[in-house]
């Protein structure tokens, strides 16, 4: 009984209010308004999303149907555990100084579903980032505590506008999905140079000197 004696009564209120509401704004010119401007604002919005989109696609590249060469990676030692690295791929030379005993290389990979898949759109690639992790714990603890190992990414897209963390939020990928490739725990070599090999299921660097064999080996 008591819930429905509150039923009413929320009723009542409810009733009354559209009463009101009806009686001072019946012509409803204003909420016509009120529509059109927040349909305005929201086609704005949706421009401006994917400018922002079509600007971060530009840094991707297709990946070829077979494993191809994407790039070089080179390394040479700058002092105790540090070394510094030359990136060459789709969009130039990148110098990076990275830190520790091992060196991993994160790629963001873009793969088309459903529709887009069946019309022809190819899967894309963008180098993410290149890091060093150290063997000592402590090391790599002090190094993660004071975020060293982290360096800018390769593409230097902000979160904020950044496509692939936008796709990788999304639960559902019925159309676009956000994947990665990665390469972890190869031993920081001097002189070492690879030759990076990329293809629809991963990346694979492929020494290119007796220093890079060597790192491939204590990798293995």
């Amino acid at each position: 009984m008591q819930y429905l004696v509150l039923a009413v009564l929320v009723g009542c209120v409810a009733l009354l209010l559209a009463v009101l509401a009806l009686r001072f704004g019946w012509r409803l010119r204003w909420l016509l308004g009120w529509l059109k401007g927040n349909v305005l604002l929201a086609l704005l919005a949706a421009a401006v999303m994917l400018g922002l989109a079509a600007w971060d696609l530009q840094n991707f590249t297709e990946i070829e149907p077979r494993a191809a060469t994407v790039g070089t990676l080179s390394f040479n030692k700058v002092g105790n555990q540090q070394y510094e690295a030359v990136l060459t791929g789709p969009q130039g030379n990148e110098t990076v100084r990275i830190a520790g005993d091992l060196w991993e290389l994160e790629v963001e990979v873009l793969r088309w579903h459903g529709l887009p898949g069946a019309l022809g759109l190819v899967d894309g690639y963008r180098l993410h980032r290149l890091l060093g992790r150290y063997l000592a714990l402590e090391q790599q603890h002090d190094s993660s505590a004071n975020g060293r190992e982290l360096l800018p990414n390769l593409h230097s897209t902000p979160p904020w506008r950044d496509l692939w963390a936008w796709i990788d939020n999304i639960e559902a990928h019925r159309l676009l999905e956000a994947d990665a490739f990665e390469v972890r725990f190869i031993p920081l070599t001097d002189g070492a140079q690879f030759s990076l090999e990329l293809g629809p299921t991963g990346l694979t660097p492929v020494p290119l000197n007796p220093a890079a064999t060597a790192a491939m080996k204590r990798f293995n």
